[in-house]
C-alpha cells in the first residue's frame, strides 16, 4: 500500500502541494488527478526521493523508498517519457539500468515484449514515437517485477490501439495484486481503467474515493421536451425546478429523476415528447471539483 502521510513541499515562496494525505490500495488502480500545476509530479517525485518533503511523507508498506533494500523489485516508476539517450537503442537503455537491479539481459527482453517493443529493441530511441517512449518507461518501470508501478501519464501519445492495449496491461497487473498509481488528464481513459480516484488542486486534497463513489456526486440532469413548450415552461416554474431553458422550448431540469418529471406531466395533462435522464461522467465531476484550475 501507499500511504501519503500530511505531505508539504514548499520552493521558495511557492506551495507546490499542502498537506496531502491520500492512500493507494493493493490490487488496484488509483488515477492521481489534477489540473496543471497541482502538485501530482511533485507528489510522485517526493514519494520517490528525488526532492525532499517540507514536512509530512509517503511510505511503501511502511517504509520510506529510501529504505528499501531492493526498490527495484517493490517499486517501478515512470515519470518522464523523454529521459533516454536519443543513441542508445531500447535494449541497451534497459541493459544499462539492469545491472543496478541485480537483473539479466534476459529480463530487458521480457519486459520489452510485455510492452510491445520486441521488434524495435535495436532501434535507437531518439527515432521513437512519444508513444513507444511511453512503452519504454513501463518497460524501465516493470524490470525488476515490482509490486508497485507509479506511472505519470502512461497514455501520452498512444493511439487508440495503444491506448487500449495500456488499459489492458493496467488492469492486469492489478489483477496479480500490485499496486498502481497513474497520474493522468485523460480523464476519459482514467475513468475505463481505474478503480479509484485521488483529485488535487493546489496541492490540495479535494476529493479521494472509489471510482463508482464520485460518479454518484453529481446530481442527475434530465432533458425533457414537451408538445406544448409554453404549457411545459409553466409546469417547471409551478414545480419549481431547477432548469436550463434551451431556445427550442425544451428543459435541461438539475437534481430530479425522469420519473418524477413524468409524473408531474401526467398530472398536469401535458404530453411529453421527450424525457431521458443524463448522468455525469467523471470529467464533469472533475471539472467541478477543480472549477477554475485549468487543466494540464
Amino acid at each position: 500500500m501507499i500511504e501519503v502521510r500530511s505531505l508539504t513541499k514548499r520552493f521558495g515562496p511557492v506551495t507546490a502541494v499542502d498537506n496531502l494525505s491520500f492512500q493507494a490500495q493493493e490490487g488496484r488502480v488509483t488515477g492521481f488527478l489534477g489540473p496543471n500545476g497541482s502538485g501530482k509530479t511533485t507528489t510522485l517525485r517526493a514519494a520517490l526521493g528525488l526532492i525532499r518533503p517540507t514536512a509530512g511523507d509517503v511510505v511503501f508498506d511502511g517504509q520510506h523508498y529510501g529504505e528499501i533494500k531492493r526498490p527495484a523489485s517493490v517499486i517501478g516508476a515512470a515519470l518522464e517519457a523523454s529521459s533516454f539517450h536519443p543513441g542508445r537503442t531500447a535494449l541497451d537503455h534497459l541493459r544499462a539500468i539492469a545491472p543496478e537491479a541485480g537483473l539479466p539481459d534476459s529480463r530487458c527482453l521480457e519486459v520489452l515484449d510485455i510492452v510491445g517493443l520486441a521488434s524495435q529493441a535495436d532501434r535507437r530511441v531518439g527515432g521513437y514515437s512519444m508513444g513507444m517512449r511511453g512503452r519504454l518507461g513501463v518497460a524501465a518501470a516493470l524490470l525488476g517485477d515490482p509490486s508497485v508501478l507509479l506511472l505519470d501519464e502512461p497514455t501520452n501519445g498512444l493511439d487508440p490501439e495503444g491506448i487500449t492495449w495500456m488499459r489492458q496491461l493496467l488492469r492486469a497487473l492489478a489483477a496479480q495484486g500490485r499496486t498502481i498509481l497513474i497520474s493522468s488528464h485523460l480523464l476519459r481513459e482514467v475513468e475505463a481503467t481505474v478503480d479509484d480516484v485521488v483529485i488535487i488542486t493546489r496541492g490540495r486534497l479535494v476529493h479521494a474515493s472509489p471510482l463508482e463513489e464520485l460518479e454518484r456526486l453529481e446530481q442527475p440532469a434530465t432533458f425533457v421536451a414537451a408538445a406544448d413548450p409554453v404549457a411545459l415552461a409553466a409546469l417547471v416554474k409551478a414545480q419549481r425546478w431547477e432548469a436550463q431553458a434551451n431556445p427550442d422550448g425544451s428543459y435541461l431540469v438539475q437534481g430530479t429523476e425522469a420519473g418524477g418529471i413524468g409524473h408531474a406531466a401526467f398530472l398536469a395533462g401535458l404530453e411529453l415528447t421527450q424525457l431521458a435522464t443524463q448522468r455525469a461522467g467523471l470529467e464533469q465531476v472533475f471539472f467541478r471539483l477543480t472549477e477554475g484550475d485549468g487543466l494540464k
